[in-house]
């Protein structure tokens, strides 16, 4: 897991921050991107037709949405994920 927070200046707190993993869906090793933003969170990952993207206030929530063209539940998401950093 990779976590890079971003600024809009050198003082400011972080604007949105990106957390790189990669997930392994039916035997294929895929990227998958988190990114925290004040009022939630944006996932995407790569599918054979192209990028998915989910969205929502958690972060299993939105990756779940991402992966569900990859026939990923709820319960398989969690497992993929693991722990989240908190805020």
């Amino acid at each position: 897991m990779t976590r890079t927070p971003e600024l809009d200046a050198p003082a400011a707190e972080p604007t949105f921050e990106v957390i790189r993993r990669f997930v392994v869906v039916r035997g294929v090793r895929r990227p998958l991107r988190l990114v925290r933003f004040a009022k939630g969170w944006v996932a995407s990952v790569e599918t054979e037709s192209g990028p998915s993207v989910g969205a929502d206030h958690s972060p299993y929530l939105a990756a779940r949405r991402a992966l569900e063209p990859l026939g990923v539940d709820l319960v398989e998401t969690l497992t993929l994920l693991g722990p989240m950093p908190r805020a």
